[in-house]
């Protein structure tokens, strides 16, 4: 919580007071590993460098030295990813980028102000055959395996951690990496394309998702990762720069909340707001008081901070739209299914459990938990639920 609060804080003199804090307990070493885990080493050097937070000599190095290569790796693949747009439009296809590289360009000076390891890309259904053509004849891998896109696509179509998102994974230059979506739930893809700002990035001028969109896209990948911390926390830190942001644009703030009422995102956006709020930040005042569901899925997210991650495996027990999902995945073949899921986790970094394992982790996990932790659940599959359309 201590190390959120550090970043999230606007106030200058809570940042400092907290960073005394940190010092005074030692807790330096711990709260560098959590920057690292997080990806907001940016965020961290920045506060050092306006010396509102004096890092420990023995940390200082540490962070000079990943954030330069953060910073590296981040403007190559942004430039990698600018290249991939503008392919993506000599040939036709209209594209518009988000996440990352919308957060970048609305919101920072510079791509060293916040780090990103992929570049989003989305298209219209209709072009998806065209793009995966265009990008593998130049030089994009994709990152599949050796299994059909058809298989790939029916995979994900009965993956319940998905939230409705369907995207393929490439591999550019370097390294460097750029998912290409061209569904994501409920939401209009014609309509955050045909509304995308052009701005300049990278020495290129390339389609952006406006600054409405940026938010309600930013508060969907929080809710496709279940509003774990260690998943979202830069969707929190750039959540507060969106609010700031669309405080002062009135027509985007509301352009904002009512597509939100028309995704199904209403809920999951008031309650980043709440948590926005909790770290002292001022949110444009709302229309109505928040919901039920809103201050529960807000008090998960806040207690995960405060103890530990919930097993995500549960919130699927709360949906039953999931257990059919699995339950289909299952019926159309258990191994390849499994075999998806194996190679997915994998490629995201995470542990990859038996169907048994689980099982058994998610009982342990089940017994664990209170009434009003299973409600705070139970919102979280509801609202993905209503996500996925």
């Amino acid at each position: 919580m201590r190390t959120m609060r550090l970043l999230a804080t606007p106030s200058d003199t809570e940042k400092i007071t907290v960073a005394e804090t940190i010092r005074l307990d030692g807790h330096w070493p711990e709260v560098m590993r959590l920057c690292q885990k997080w990806r907001v080493l940016p965020v961290l050097s920045s506060l050092a460098a306006r010396g509102l937070v004096a890092v420990p000599a023995s940390q200082s190095e540490f962070l000079h030295r990943e954030n330069s290569v953060t910073f590296f790796r981040s403007t190559l693949c942004m430039r990698v990813g600018c290249e991939a747009l503008r392919l993506l439009e000599s040939a036709g296809i209209r594209a518009v980028t988000f996440k990352g590289v919308a957060v970048i360009s609305h919101l920072h000076a510079s791509s060293k102000d916040r780090m990103i390891h992929d570049v989003d890309v989305l298209i219209d259904p209709a072009d998806l055959q065209a793009a995966l053509e265009l990008l593998e004849a130049n030089n994009f891998k994709r990152s599949v395996g050796e299994e059909s896109l058809a298989d790939y696509i029916a995979f994900i179509r009965k993956s319940p951690g998905a939230a409705g998102n369907q995207a393929v994974s490439f591999e550019g230059r370097q390294g460097t990496a750029l998912d290409l979506h061209w569904k994501l739930g409920r939401l209009d893809v014609r309509k955050l394309i045909t509304t995308a700002w052009r701005l300049p990035v990278q020495g290129f001028e390339i389609p952006v998702v406006r600054p409405a969109f940026g938010l309600l896209l930013t508060v969907h990948h929080a809710i496709r990762n279940d509003f774990v911390p260690d998943e979202i926390a830069r969707d929190v830190l750039d959540s507060g720069g969106w609010f700031r942001l669309l405080a002062n644009d009135p027509s985007e703030l509301t352009c904002a909340r009512a597509h939100a009422e028309q995704w199904g995102m209403a809920d999951a956006l008031d309650a980043m707001s709440l948590i926005v709020e909790h770290f002292g930040q001022s949110v444009p005042k709302r229309d109505k008081t928040s919901s039920r569901a809103a201050t529960s899925l807000a008090g998960l997210y806040l207690r995960q901070l405060e103890f530990e991650p919930i097993n995500t495996d549960l919130v699927y027990l709360g949906s039953s739209r999931a257990v059919r999902q699995i339950l289909l995945g299952g019926l159309s073949g258990w191994g390849r299914y499994a075999g998806f899921m194996r190679s997915f986790e994998e490629s995201n970094g995470e542990d990859s459990l038996s169907v048994w394992q689980r099982i058994q982790r998610v009982v342990r996990s089940a017994r664990r938990i209170s009434f009003a932790q299973w409600r705070q659940i139970r919102a979280i599959a509801r609202i993905k639920d209503r996500l996925s359309g």
